[in-house]
Order: structure tokens, then sequence, then C-alpha cells
């Protein structure tokens, strides 16, 4: 795919996806960068001011879309709109919570992509990718709402991809290890889970934050943005990426052992005394 036409990206006032819009435009994609509220058009702008496409913004609530429509000259599609919440334990988790979180990581980008699909179709093809997480490689614990939603957007990927092929729409998916956006600043690799104030669950919690003191650094929001943007144009590239080295090798060994044994090893370094 050559770097010309329209790329809408949602969540773009911040992290990713700002670091998305910046990349887009420098290699010539015109933007539209959907945002969540209006004071983070400026910072859109900022970001990417000079830069060879033209960028628009427009606010966007992926749980609420209205009437909204995408641009005629759509050519891609990045669903990166995405929260998570506190780090607790599934019987800790309030069913609103679940809600909030499958409002936006799953249902917003089906409604997103469900309304793409006729444009990308009308113009010849396109590219609709989707933002997933790394999380999906393992059964981390205390992360049942943003883990579930995530594996049910990659299920719904999976569907669309084989639904659009007629079509010349390829589906990409990105499966990103840490990334240095304001969402990782305060999640589990950085801290001790927010489940540590359950008594049932503290062991658990407390070894986990040990095996991740260990962890790589995450990559700068940039770095991250270049990957998704170089398998967006990669027209002969698989469905699913990481974002660095590290992503990319737990991407390649995910489903490659069998399920029960990567669980259960998983598992057993989570206990007290683990390996």
């Amino acid at each position: 795919m050559d770097c010309t036409g329209l790329v809408a990206i949602t969540g773009s006032g911040m992290g990713l996806g700002l670091a998305l819009a910046a990349e887009c435009a420098r290699r010539g994609f015109d933007v539209m960068a959907t945002v969540l509220e209006s004071d983070m058009a400026g910072v859109v702008e900022a970001a990417t001011a000079g830069l060879p496409g033209t960028v628009s913004t427009e606010v966007l609530d992926v749980t609420r879309p209205g009437s909204f429509r995408f641009p005629d000259e759509l050519r891609v599609l990045i669903n990166n709109a995405g929260i998570r919440l506190a780090y607790l334990p599934v019987e800790e988790t309030s069913q609103d919570d679940w809600r909030a979180v499958f409002d936006v990581n799953f249902f917003g980008a089906v409604e997103m992509t469900r309304r793409a699909i006729p444009v990308l179709r009308g113009n010849g093809g396109g590219v609709i990718c989707n933002i997933n997480s790394g999380s999906l490689v393992a059964p981390i614990p205390f992360l049942g709402p943003y883990r579930a939603s995530k594996a049910a957007l990659a299920g719904f990927s999976e569907v669309v991809r084989t639904e659009v092929a007629p079509f010349g729409i390829r589906v990409v998916e990105i499966l990103p290890g840490p990334v240095a956006t304001n969402i990782n600043a305060d999640s589990i690799m950085r801290r001790v889970a927010d489940a540590v104030a359950f008594e049932p669950y503290a062991p658990m919690a407390r070894r986990q934050r040990e095996l991740n003191a260990g962890a790589p650094e995450a990559i700068e929001a940039a770095a991250a943005a270049r990957a998704v943007v170089d398998a967006i144009v990669d027209d002969r590239g698989p469905m699913r990426y990481g974002t660095s080295d590290g992503s990319n090798a737990a991407l390649e060994a995910w489903r490659t052992t069998s399920d029960e044994e990567r669980m259960v090893t998983f598992i057993e370094r989570l206990l007290p005394g683990g390996r």
C-alpha cells in the first residue's frame, strides 16, 4: 500500500493514538484524528504541525457515535481507542466496570468497523487495523475486563478478515508489548496490582510485581507507531504483528504449544515460591 488517501484513527488525543496520527501524517497520509474531548485537538495539531499529510480532528466518543460517518475518501481505519480500569480480581470487579471496558474496547471498535466497511468497499479496498494487546499471549491475573475485551476483539478481527477479503480490504491486528504511554505509566509492569488489597489475592499480586520488576522497558510511542504503520502498508504481511522484538517473539510463540501447558506454567510462576 502506498501512503496516500485518508487514515481515520480513534483515540488520537494521547498516547499511541497521538503517535499514530503523527506517523501517518509524516508518511504522507491525510489523517482524521478523532479525539474524546475538544481540548485534545490542540495537542494533535501541535504534534502534527509541518508534516506532509493534512490532519483534521473530530470529537468522537466511540461508545456514542451518533450520526458520525467516515469521509468518502477513507482508505485506512485504525481502531485505537481503549481503556483499562483497576487491576482487580474478577469477584471484586463490578458489572458496570465490565460494561464500561467492553463498550470502548470491543463494541466501539465493532461500530467503527461496521461503518467503515461500506466506505472502504466502495473505494475498492483498504485496511482495518485493530490495536489489540500483548496481554492476550498469557493468562495475566487481575486484568479480566481488559483482557476479555481484547480477546473478543481478536475473535472479531478474524471474522471480519474473512468477510471482507473479497472486497480487497485487509485486516491487521497489532498486539503491542509495553509502550510508554499514560495508560502504561500506571500498569502492573510498574506497580503492584490493586488486588493486593484483598487478602486472598495479595500473595499472587505481590509475586506478580516481583516477576514484573524484571520485565523489559516500555518502548516509546513513536517507535510503536512506526511498527503499526509498517504493518498497515505491508500488503503481503500476516494479520498479526507485535511492535518490538519482544512482542513479536511472544506473538510467534503464542499457540505454538498447548494452551494448557502455557497456562499451567504461567500460573505456577505466580504462586508463592514459584519457579
